[in-house]
């Protein structure tokens, strides 16, 4: 059976195969070109042109010679780092023009507030839904992801021109580039957070974050961290509750199936931390977490709140995060816990009770065990 071709197709793949070997002929230019920079650099003393072409020769050496394929940042990115290294050799060639200065500085302002939006959305992806929930983190994080970038670039020139018994910059010299940096790099964080997608920013951060971070959303997320929570089966820092509060033999609420849940959470905070996946069944089976004895999701997540608020601690609220999320179909709470800082009880009206995990379980410590056990995880750490 011949299938038509469609001449839209076909023009999309010729045209995707020639922007692919334009842009291999534009890397490969490029790379000679920070070759001859480095060279220069190196020859006449130009520390900031050696320090900014090592990255881009190696990014474009991967590109081209190991993976042959498009470079893992924008094209753009990379023709204004090898313009800027032109410039600053040409800077040099001057006597330091106070234009051509001013120049370098502003394009490295906009490389560095760039490199720190691109930071930004990739470290985000570890909190999915923090840039729509926060968006003004992102501009804030990445003016000072930028600001890291141009300190460290300061201190390695600073350690080359010592090596080299070189004169390095003087406190007005780092003081100058410092506020014009700071200036560009807080204006490309807000032009950012402004308008994202026009301008420059279509053709570098949002053209990195669409086809190379590999940015997932929430939903998507949590998917990917329960698969992994079952794929690596109940342990000592992984455990599985079919139920938060419903006696599934009875199908009425029991308090022995909470306990059980703030059992293993107190655990959890006493060792090394953990997670437990609540609507999952001993032997991983998605069951579902017993939304029906809730009016809605709100309620269910508010009753869980209110349960580690009464019986585990305010205070210990911020070491444990929980998410109520759909996992074929069935609403799957995944709480995720950190090693505490201090001792962890359950309290259950005047008793309070301390557990620990010992491989897939939770046991109560009692007596000298107790002791001994918060001597050696707590004490000895405050020391």
């Amino acid at each position: 059976m011949r299938r038509d071709s469609d001449p839209h197709t076909t023009t999309s793949i010729l045209t995707e195969k020639y922007t692919s070997k334009f842009l291999y002929v534009s890397y490969a230019v490029m790379l000679v070109i920070s070759v001859i920079m480095f060279i220069a650099g190196v020859a006449v003393g130009n520390y900031k042109d050696i320090i900014i072409a090592v990255p881009v020769i190696i990014i474009l050496a991967d590109a081209l010679f190991v993976e042959r394929t498009v470079v893992h940042i924008p094209p753009l990115m990379i023709f204004l780092t090898v313009g800027l290294m032109v410039l600053i050799l040409l800077e040099r060639g001057i006597d330091s023009d106070f234009l051509i200065d001013l120049i370098a500085d502003v394009l490295l302002g906009i490389i560095m507030g760039l490199s720190g939006i691109i930071m930004t959305y990739s470290l985000l992806r570890t909190m999915p839904g923090v840039s729509d929930e926060k968006p003004t983190l992102v501009p804030f994080v990445s003016f000072a992801l930028a600001l890291s970038f141009f300190t460290i670039i300061l201190m390695i020139q600073y350690v080359l021109c010592i090596i080299a018994n070189d004169e390095p910059l003087t406190t007005g010299e780092i003081m100058g580039q410092l506020f014009v940096i700071t200036a560009v790099t807080v204006l490309v964080s807000f032009l950012f957070y402004f308008s994202k997608y026009t301008g420059i920013f279509q053709n570098t951060v949002n053209q990195f974050l669409e086809t190379r971070s590999g940015t997932i959303s929430a939903e998507e997320y949590e998917r990917i961290e329960i698969e992994k929570a079952l794929k690596s089966g109940e342990s000592e820092r992984t455990e599985y509750k079919s139920t938060l509060r419903t006696n599934l033999q009875t199908g009425e609420k029991d308090p022995r199936m909470e306990r059980a849940v703030l059992k293993t959470l107190v655990a959890f905070l006493n060792s090394r931390g953990g997670t437990l996946l609540i609507g999952i069944s001993d032997d991983g089976g998605v069951s579902g977490i017993d939304e029906g004895s809730f009016d809605n999701r709100d309620k269910l997540n508010l009753h869980m709140t209110n349960l580690i608020a009464s019986q585990i601690g305010n205070e210990f609220i911020p070491y444990i995060s929980f998410k109520l999320s759909d996992y074929e179909e069935k609403g799957i709470m995944r709480v995720v816990c950190r090693k505490s800082d201090d001792p962890v009880f359950l309290k259950e009206g005047k008793q309070e009770t301390f557990f620990v995990r010992s491989g897939p379980s939770s046991i109560e410590l009692i007596g000298t065990d107790l002791l001994n056990y918060v001597d050696n995880r707590f004490k000895k750490r405050s020391r």
